[in-house]
């Protein structure tokens, strides 16, 4: 990484979620957001081999849309009725940069999200299913953490994790609810702390609109910035 481009870290990641930033990014409909210029070059980020960053964001693409067809599938299969796609805003990114850093928080927000469902998950196949899925999102995270310079291990925060912090069900929707102009009479993003089969649809559905969210995002940019 450049010099002039500083890096994300823990103390800069958290001063922009807990001051006055976080407000602006939520009103733009974003979430850790860094405007700058409208630029799209490569080298706004590091590329430390030739193509690897296209090959990992390519690969992140296709990995979120497949979780989306397996989590939907996976209620289906539990007997509930997957949620509609969420109606989203503020998805596209101006530079590279900036869809990035959106990127990270978000993988990051994802393993924060399954992991503190996982304490209330009800059925094994449910929560093997979760944690499958879990497991590739913190290897995106980890990816992410270290094209930033951050510690691979860091959690949204830019906090290094030796055991990584479940996310509470709040503190998921506010990191994502940003982006989310309508669920389009979907189910509320919410689940309970008792363990039943109901519930466990709840999770994935929760879960569900987090799948969609990710996946229309690199739906939208991947194509721009990595063709």
């Amino acid at each position: 990484m450049n010099a002039n481009q500083p890096s994300p870290t823990g103390a800069s990641r958290r001063g922009f979620l807990t001051g006055g930033a976080v407000a602006a990014a939520a009103a733009a409909g974003g979430l850790l957001l860094t405007p700058g210029s409208a630029q799209a070059a490569n080298d706004t980020i590091p590329n430390l081999y030739a193509g690897w960053n296209k090959l990992q964001f390519q690969a992140i693409r296709k990995h979120e849309a497949e979780h989306v067809k397996a989590v939907g599938a996976l209620i289906t299969q539990l007997g509930g009725v997957p949620r509609p796609k969420p109606t989203f805003k503020g998805l596209k990114q101006a530079n590279v940069k900036a869809f990035a850093t959106v990127s990270q928080a978000l993988e990051n927000t994802g393993v924060g999200a399954y992991l503190g469902a996982a304490p209330v998950i009800f059925s094994r196949q449910v929560l093997a299913a979760a944690g499958s899925i879990a497991l590739i999102e913190a290897r995106h995270a980890g990816y992410l953490n270290v094209l930033f310079n951050d510690v691979s291990t860091a959690d949204v925060l830019g906090d290094e994790q030796t055991f990584d912090t479940p996310l509470t069900i709040q503190q998921v929707v506010n990191l994502a609810g940003p982006f989310i102009d309508s669920l389009n009479e979907g189910p509320a993003l919410t689940f309970s702390a008792t363990p039943s089969k109901a519930n466990d649809i709840a999770i994935l559905n929760f879960a569900l609109a987090l799948e969609f969210l990710e996946a229309e995002f690199y739906e939208l940019n991947v194509p721009v910035y990595f063709a």
